[in-house]
């Protein structure tokens, strides 16, 4: 590092006057990379890895270094974005060759980074007045960009960043800020035009989205939205009163909310006011008719209001975390889940005609009672059989067994008759629970799991050998010194069901898993819970039936949905609303005698 300089980043320093691959100009840059083999990634990657490697510990002038990375950065990015395709929509444990992929794209894009701040050292060397503050601002402009890329790399693998990383994106904007160069717009044909207090804002909001509870897809889209929308967004040293986040651009953190940060801010703190974005007809707003400006987001509206939120205030917790070390099952998404809540029955059993259902046994119902309706009687709890002489009891012992997957033998209540063997056998995860509260869980997810993760899945998760399965969405994701899952349970349990849309009195469609879950937090009366995501609506009627039970409802409100399920408030309108008037002369008159006195 230039002891004069005010950039005050580490850098590498010059042993080497020329280069191995390419000599020291633009020109000869374009020929060494027409030669890149573009199709073989990894040969590609590797040329270009060892290119700004020596890069970085050759002399040369600011302008030559300069054009030389503006050729070269393309490329990279070019190459980054094939490696991508190794460690996104992949299982949240990556195996140790991905971690090494993952590793290699970042420090392409942190060589980058190194390379544009060293180039802006040697600008700052020169001549003050000659000086070009465009070219200047452009290598911070660059060198911020690089930073976010891996940012946003950490963030769609649900990790936290290295350490030192927000540290080097402060004094690179602590330079820009202190040489004036923090309003000058630098043109960026890769992650758009824009302001170097934008590039540093995009890392900035990126950290304040809680990215952990959003889906890998839709995190990319925010980091290019807000290459827009943080012209939006205030960043300033005073008046930090009125700012929703605040950070020290002295420590190695990022920006954290006002409401929790325990100590008076000192001279030098930075607030991010975000009242303009928020505003009506403001930047984030998808109604084209109601905005300030021509853009249109493409954000789905649950991730605009997710952010509307995360960007207005800290939200506290509904309900105290409590510490435990407890073993726990889980089951991930609908097929498993629907197949664990219904004892091991192959969703074979539930594909069959209204008339057969109602003809067979109820195997989900409390032994003497002959209830039509699941709910009835019930006051919205499980109707289950769970006496200890229709199921097996699991023994759930951690201390001596490892994590790994295995199957739950049942048996489900019959008439004498042997239940027929499953077509497909669904397993469930053993895992922990780290902590508890009346919302949810917090789980470590199982180093074993090969299963994909993701965020609004749905899980089915068994704390006790005695406990039926709760129904449970995941919100979070935290991969970092362990893997954690964050989920909330939306229900206690819950009768599985199969459902065809009706149409004219038909069936139209296939049959689909369902289950009906008791009312709660989220809507009075119980709830339909469907698999698909595509293929109901709001105001249709269908067809719910299962082994002894069969009924045609009306789906009302839609109360959530996400990439896994739709979840509805229903009418039953397999029931007339009202009973037919009793014929007077069939009445029994006798009954009316009591009334007579009373009357």
């Amino acid at each position: 590092m230039n002891s004069s300089s005010k950039l005050a980043v580490t850098l590498p320093k010059y042993n080497r006057d020329t280069h191995s691959l390419f000599a020291l100009n633009a020109n000869a840059v374009n020929t060494w990379l027409s030669s890149l083999p573009l199709a073989n990634l990894g040969e590609s990657t590797r040329q270009l890895f060892q290119a700004l490697s020596e890069l970085s510990h050759v002399s040369c002038k600011a302008k030559d270094r300069y054009e030389i990375l503006e050729k070269i950065r393309p490329q990279v990015h070019y190459v980054t974005k094939g490696l991508a395709q190794h460690y996104l929509n992949k299982p949240i444990i990556l195996p140790d060759k991905t971690q090494k992929i993952v590793l290699l794209a970042d420090t392409l894009n942190t060589q980058l980074a190194t390379g544009y701040c060293q180039a802006f050292q040697s600008f700052e060397s020169e001549n003050r007045l000659l000086r070009p503050k465009e070219a200047m601002a452009s290598c911070l402009h660059r060198a911020l960009t690089e930073y976010s890329c891996i940012l946003l790399r950490s963030y769609q693998l649900y990790r936290n960043c290295h350490s030192g990383f927000w540290l080097n994106l402060h004094r690179i904007y602590r330079c820009a800020s202190v040489m004036k160069l923090f309003k000058i717009k630098v043109s960026d044909a890769v992650h758009g035009d824009g302001a170097v207090v934008q590039a540093y804002l995009r890392s900035l909001m990126m950290a304040c989205s809680r990215t952990h509870q959003l889906p890998q897809r839709h995190i990319e889209d925010i980091f290019k939205e807000l290459n827009f929308w943080t012209a939006f967004i205030d960043l300033r040293s005073d008046r930090l009163e009125s700012c929703v986040f605040l950070l020290n651009p002295d420590e190695d953190n990022q920006p954290v909310y006002r409401e929790l940060i325990a100590r008076a801010p000192a001279p030098g703190w930075l607030g991010i006011d975000t009242k303009l974005i928020l505003a009506q007809g403001g930047a984030l707003s998808r109604n084209p008719s109601v905005r300030k400006t021509d853009h249109v987001t493409t954000l789905p509206k649950t991730v605009v209001d997710h952010l509307s939120i995360a960007w207005s205030a800290a939200t506290a917790r509904a309900a105290e975390r409590v510490p435990c070390d407890d073993p726990v099952l889980i089951t991930l998404g609908m097929n498993a889940t629907h197949y664990y809540v219904a004892n091991q029955v192959d969703f074979e059993q539930f594909k069959i005609d209204r008339d057969q259902a109602e003809s067979r046994p109820d195997p989900y119902l409390k032994q003497g009672k002959k209830l039509n309706d699941p709910w009835s009687g019930s006051g919205g709890l499980d109707t289950r059989d769970v006496d200890n002489n229709t199921k097996e009891h699991l023994d759930i012992d951690f201390e001596h067994q490892p994590h790994h997957i295995e199957t739950i033998s049942y048996s489900l209540p019959s008439n004498g008759s042997a239940s027929p063997a499953p077509d497909t056998s669904y397993q469930y995860l053993r895992s922990r629970i780290l902590d508890t509260s009346s919302a949810g869980y917090r789980l470590e997810w199982p180093e074993s799991a090969q299963a994909r993760i993701r965020t609004g899945e749905l899980i089915g998760i068994k704390a006790s050998d005695h406990e039926g399965w709760r129904i449970a969405v995941v919100r979070w994701l935290r991969s970092d010194d362990i893997h954690q899952i964050g989920i909330e349970t939306i229900a206690s349990t819950a009768t599985p069901y199969s459902v065809r849309l009706v149409s004219s009195g038909l069936a139209v469609q296939d049959y689909q898993r369902a289950m009906l879950l008791p009312g709660g937090q989220l809507a009075k009366g119980p709830l339909l819970l469907l698999s698909s995501v595509t293929g109901f609506a709001e105001g249709q009627t269908v067809e719910l039936v299962r082994p002894g039970h069969a009924m045609r409802v009306k789906l009302d409100e839609k109360i959530e949905h996400s990439n896994a399920f739709k979840l509805f408030t229903f009418q039953d309108i397999s029931r007339p609303a009202f009973n037919d008037v009793p014929d007077v002369d069939k009445t029994n008159k006798g009954d009316f005698n009591q009334l007579w006195e009373i009357l």
